[in-house]
């Protein structure tokens, strides 16, 4: 029991992490293009990478093996696209928004998953019911019509190529070393990056300068040591429960942006968060049980 709440406690401290990271990627909008903040967070990424594979490297073993390299270049493909949407709306829709709608990729995975001839729970149905309205309440302002902002749209979007992100990445994970994938999906993401920031958008080094420290948070601390603390603590804990404890990074999202950048919602906005985080809850909370009942089975 204390390993587990070793576990838990470590898996929060990730998703906290990463939901400050949308105040920080907010931040660096003001400063920097999208494909520039990415090149910049992935390449950090990677070398903040490269201690933890030197110390696992047993013997004279690769870093990296021929056999990673498809996988994590699908990945980083998946990981690039998503990223790049998250990042081109930010700015616009706010880190506490953008963290919400980015989460409805929790209840998006297990549908998707029935493309994949897996099994769906009425947990999962359940909360796509509650997502809907909580989306409805966070991109329809009161009075208006039912449209979406550009901003809402990609965003919702990106949701949806996370989705496929971490498809593949539970798919792949089973034969292959994560950390090894991991490097690989952030040097092929920071390369595309790269090649379309020196191409499209020519980044200056002052806005680089400006944008130091959220490029710095989010290179060292989300991907580098974000990673690192998710790895340790999914060892202790089933992945169901790690994946509802860091679904609380929408959480962290909505206090990140109003600690942070002073960012305010009216009490629509905040009904929706709250009906976005119950259906991130219940679809994880379903996996949850299920897995506890498969297991008295065994």
């Amino acid at each position: 029991m204390k390993s587990e709440l070793r576990s838990g406690l470590t898996l929060l401290l990730a998703a906290a992490i990463w939901g400050f990271a949308m105040a920080a990627q907010r931040q660096a909008s003001l400063y920097l293009s999208p494909f520039t903040f990415n090149a910049c967070r992935f390449t950090i990424g990677a070398a903040a990478m490269l201690p933890l594979l030197l110390w696992q490297r047993k013997g004279g073993e690769p870093l990296i093996e021929r056999r990673d390299i498809l996988p994590g270049v699908l990945m980083g493909l998946a990981l690039a696209l998503a990223s790049l949407m998250q990042q081109s709306a930010v700015g616009e829709a706010g880190a506490g928004k953008a963290g919400f709608l980015t989460a409805l990729y929790v209840v998006l995975v297990p549908v998707l998953s029935i493309f994949l001839k897996k099994s769906t729970r009425l947990t999962t149905w359940l909360s796509l019911l509650l997502a809907l309205p909580a989306l409805y309440l966070l991109c329809v302002p009161a009075g208006e019509r039912f449209s979406l902002a550009p901003w809402d749209l990609i965003l919702l979007m990106s949701a949806f190529v996370w989705s496929i992100q971490i498809l593949l990445t539970d798919h792949f994970a089973r034969d292959h070393r994560p950390l090894r994938l991991c490097l690989v999906q952030f040097l092929v993401a920071g390369a595309l990056d790269w090649v379309f920031a020196l191409t499209m958008e020519r980044p200056a080094g002052k806005s680089m300068l400006l944008a130091l420290w959220p490029i710095l948070y989010c290179g060292v601390f989300s991907t580098g040591v974000g990673y690192l603390l998710q790895t340790i603590g999914q060892k202790g804990c089933r992945p169901a429960f790690a994946a509802l404890i860091l679904s609380l990074e929408s959480v962290f999202c909505v206090i990140a942006g109003a600690l942070l950048l002073g960012e305010k919602m009216d009490t629509r906005g905040y009904i929706g968060c709250a009906l976005m985080l119950c259906a991130v809850v219940l679809a994880q909370a379903g996996s949850l049980i299920g897995n506890r009942r498969e297991d008295r089975h065994v």
